[in-house]
C-alpha cells in the first residue's frame, strides 16, 4: 500500500467540508466542518509521515527525472526541501506563524489559539490549514491531481446547492404554522406533511418563496455562499479551459472518433451546465461584496487577456466598458420597480449611505481604536469581542431598528487581521498575495528542446521559438487570466467579510495549485500578439 497515496486521497475529500451540516448540534452549520476538516488533514498527515519512515522506495518526480531512494530519510529530504524554497510556500508559512505568535502574546492565548464551539477557528484551525497547504505542496505534483480535486470541489458546490434546494423542499407539503418570535414572524412546521416534508425534515433552511429569500445552502449563510461560488467558478472555469479528460486508470481511451467527440461534449456539457448553475445561485445568494468581487475579477481578467493578444484587446475592452455601463444603470435605477421586481435585486442596493455598509464603518472604527492600544501583534486571533467590549460605538446600538447585537468580527478580513494580529499579521496576510503576483509577473521562462531561456524583456521573449510541446497559447492564456483573476475577486470581497472555514480551504487550495502552477512555469511561456 502506497501510503503517500493515502494521504492524498484523504486531502481529496477537504473539499466536501463545505457540505457537512450538523443539526443536532448547536451550530449546525460550523461544528461538523471543522471537525470533519481536522480529521480529513490529521488523517493526511499521519499517512504522509508514515510514508515518510516506513516506505520501502519513495519515488519522486522532479524535472521529470524519477529518483529512487532506499534511504526514507534521503527521500523526505529529497521530497520536502525544493516545496519549502519556494517563495510561495515561505509567504504562506510566515504568515502561519506570525498567527501563531499573535495568539500567544494576545490578551487571551488560550481563547485565540482553541477559538470557541461557535467559530473553531483560531490558532488550531490556522495550523492546520498550513499542513494542509504544505501537503499539497509536497504531493500534488501532477495536473491530474488537481483535476482530480477541482472536480471533487465542483461536486461539493453542487451538493451545497442540493442541500438548499432540499431545505426549500421541505416546505412545499409541510403542515405551517405562522407565530410571533422574539418579535419577529416565524414559520414553523408542524405535524409530519408529505413525502418531500419527511424526507428533506433535517435540512436547514428557507424557502424560495420567503420574502426577501437569499441562499445559503450548506453553509447557512448567503455571504459565505456566494463567496464560496466565486471559487466553484474558477474549478469549473478552469477545467473548461484546459479540456482535459481524465478517467479512473489515468488513461484517455477513444475507441473511435466519434466515441472521443461524444466524451469531450459530454465533458464540456457537464462543466458549462456546472457554470450556469454556480452562477444562478450565487445570484440567489444575492451578496453585494461577491458581486462587486467577481465584477472586479471579471474586469481584471479580461484586461488580463486582452493586454497578452492585441487583437482581442478592443473587442473585450468594449465588452468591459458595455458591462460595466450596465451594471452602472442597474445600480442608479436600483429602486425602480422594474429592479426592485427582478430575483437578487438586492445585489444591486450598492450605496454608502445603506444601513449595513455602516454598521461595518463602526466596526472598522472600533478595530482601529484597538489596533491603536496594539499595534505589533495585535489583541490576539478570536479577541475582536473584547475590543468591541471596550470600544462599543454608541451610534451602533439602535434598539427601535431591531439591530445592536454583539460582534465578534470586524467584518472585513484587512480590519480583523489589523485589530487581532496586529501590522505584523496583516503585513503577513497581504504578501502571500504580493509575492504570487510578484511571481507571477517576473522574469518569463521558456522552455524550448530541454534548455531554459530566461529574458528580463517580455517582448524579447516572444520572439523565441516556443517547444512544440506546449499547451495552445490561447488556452493557456485563458488559463493565466483566470488565475490572475481570482485573487482579485477574494481580495475585493474580503473588503466588506471576514473568513470562514470554508473559505479559508478554497483559498488554501487555491495558493497551493497556484504554487504548483508557479513552480512548474512551462504554461507561461506564450506569445504575445
Amino acid at each position: 500500500m502506497n501510503l503517500f497515496r493515502v494521504s492524498k486521497f484523504f486531502l481529496y475529500l477537504v473539499p466536501l467540508t463545505v457540505v457537512i451540516v450538523t443539526p443536532s448540534t448547536l451550530f449546525p452549520f460550523i461544528v461538523g466542518k471543522y471537525a470533519f476538516f481536522r480529521t480529513m488533514v490529521s488523517l493526511a498527515l499521519i499517512c504522509f509521515l508514515l510514508g515518510l519512515l516506513f516506505q520501502d522506495k519513495t519515488r519522486i518526480n522532479t524535472d521529470k527525472k524519477r529518483i529512487h531512494t532506499d534511504n526514507q530519510y534521503k527521500s523526505a529530504k529529497i521530497r520536502i526541501n525544493p516545496c519549502l524554497k519556494n517563495p510561495l510556500v515561505i509567504a504562506v508559512s510566515i504568515f502561519v506563524f506570525i498567527f501563531l505568535l499573535a495568539c500567544l502574546f494576545g490578551v487571551d492565548p488560550k481563547w485565540s489559539f482553541w477559538s470557541n464551539f461557535e467559530r473553531g477557528e483560531g490558532g488550531l484551525q490556522i495550523l492546520y490549514l498550513g499542513v494542509f497547504f504544505l501537503l499539497l505542496a509536497i504531493l500534488f505534483r501532477e495536473e491530474k491531481d488537481w483535476q482530480i480535486i477541482f472536480w471533487i470541489s465542483i461536486l461539493a458546490a453542487a451538493l451545497v446547492i442540493f442541500y438548499g434546494v432540499g431545505a426549500h423542499l421541505k416546505y412545499i407539503d409541510a403542515q405551517m404554522t405562522t407565530g410571533g418570535e422574539n418579535g419577529f414572524e416565524v414559520k414553523k412546521i408542524t405535524g409530519e406533511g408529505g413525502p418531500l416534508s419527511k424526507l428533506f425534515k433535517n435540512y436547514i433552511g428557507s424557502s424560495f418563496k420567503d420574502p426577501g429569500f437569499r441562499f445559503a445552502g450548506s453553509l447557512g449563510n448567503p455571504a459565505y455562499t456566494a463567496s464560496y461560488f466565486i471559487f466553484a467558478l474558477f474549478y469549473a472555469g478552469y477545467l473548461l479551459i484546459k479540456k482535459t479528460r481524465i478517467n479512473t486508470d489515468e488513461k484517455r481511451i477513444y475507441t473511435d472518433k466519434k466515441s472521443a467527440l461524444i466524451s469531450q461534449n459530454l465533458y464540456k456539457s457537464v462543466l458549462l451546465f456546472s457554470i450556469i448553475l454556480f452562477l444562478v445561485f450565487f445570484w440567489l445568494a444575492a451578496t453585494r461584496g461577491a458581486f462587486v468581487g467577481l465584477l472586479a475579477a471579471i474586469v481584471a481578467g479580461a484586461f488580463y487577456f486582452a493586454f497578452q493578444y492585441k487583437k482581442y484587446r478592443k473587442p473585450l475592452i468594449g465588452l468591459i466598458l458595455i458591462g460595466l455601463m450596465a451594471v452602472g444603470l442597474m445600480v442608479y435605477f436600483r429602486d425602480t420597480p422594474f429592479v426592485k421586481s427582478l430575483p437578487g435585486s438586492r445585489i444591486f442596493q450598492i450605496t454608502l449611505s445603506a444601513e449595513t455598509w455602516q454598521h461595518r464603518t463602526y466596526m472598522w472604527q472600533t478595530a482601529i481604536e484597538g489596533f491603536k492600544e496594539r499595534p505589533l501583534l495585535g489583541w490576539g486571533p478570536e479577541n475582536f469581542l473584547k475590543i468591541f467590549d471596550k470600544h462599543f460605538p454608541i451610534k451602533y446600538f439602535n434598539p427601535s431598528a431591531g439591530f445592536g447585537a454583539w460582534f465578534d468580527r470586524a467584518h472585513s478580513i484587512y480590519f480583523d487581521y489589523l485589530a487581532e494580529t496586529g501590522i505584523l499579521g496583516l503585513l503577513s496576510y497581504l504578501s502571500i498575495f504580493i509575492v504570487f503576483y510578484w511571481q507571477l509577473f517576473k522574469k518569463t521562462r521558456i522552455n524550448t528542446d530541454e534548455k531554459r531561456i530566461y529574458t528580463d524583456n517580455p517582448y524579447k521573449s516572444a520572439k523565441i521559438s516556443i517547444n512544440p510541446r506546449l499547451q495552445n497559447q490561447h488556452q493557456s492564456a485563458l488559463v493565466k487570466a483566470l488565475i490572475f483573476a481570482l485573487p482579485v475577486a477574494y481580495l475585493v470581497q474580503g473588503i466588506v467579510l471576514f473568513e470562514i472555514l470554508p473559505l479559508y480551504i478554497n483559498l488554501f487550495l487555491f495558493l497551493g495549485f497556484a504554487n504548483y502552477k508557479l513552480e512548474n512555469r512551462n504554461w507561461l511561456g506564450e506569445n504575445r500578439k
